[in-house]
């Protein structure tokens, strides 16, 4: 929660909400670098144009995952967010998120990311159902 006197924000996506949707859940319990990867260049670029799943972001995250460091770039990642979007939250808790939960904390990541710089863009309005069916008002 936002504290008072504090201007941090609130995450829109929960840790725990990492189910949906099913295909980045899937990729990132399978493939995490891609994920990582992906968040990365959205979070440099803004954007995911001239985007390639392996990319230098990508590669570190699978080496050190190989070496049982995930968490390091992944504890990196979400400082960076936090700090771009002023979230609340700190180093220590990133960390220890990022070492018991790599999968929610990377799928919390790219979400928050995909959100957060389609609101910059100025495509905040999301899903707006049509009006329904209108009659003329008869005279």
């Amino acid at each position: 929660m936002t504290k008072e006197g504090n201007n941090n924000k609130e995450w829109a996506h929960g840790l725990m909400d990492c189910c949906s949707p099913g295909g980045l859940c899937l990729m990132t319990t399978f493939c995490p670098c891609i994920t990582h990867g992906k968040t990365a260049h959205r979070l440099e670029h803004g954007n995911l144009d001239d985007y390639s799943c392996c990319n230098g972001s990508c590669i570190l995250f699978a080496i050190l995952t190989h070496c049982g460091l995930q968490c390091i770039p992944a504890t990196m990642q979400r400082g960076e967010l936090r700090e771009k979007y002023n979230l609340e939250g700190g180093c220590f808790g990133d960390f220890c998120k990022s070492c018991w939960c790599t999968c929610c904390v990377l799928i919390q990541n790219e979400k928050e990311s995909e959100q957060r710089e389609s609101l910059l863009r100025g495509s905040s309005e999301g899903y707006q159902p049509n009006g329904g069916m209108v009659y003329p008002q008869g005279n």
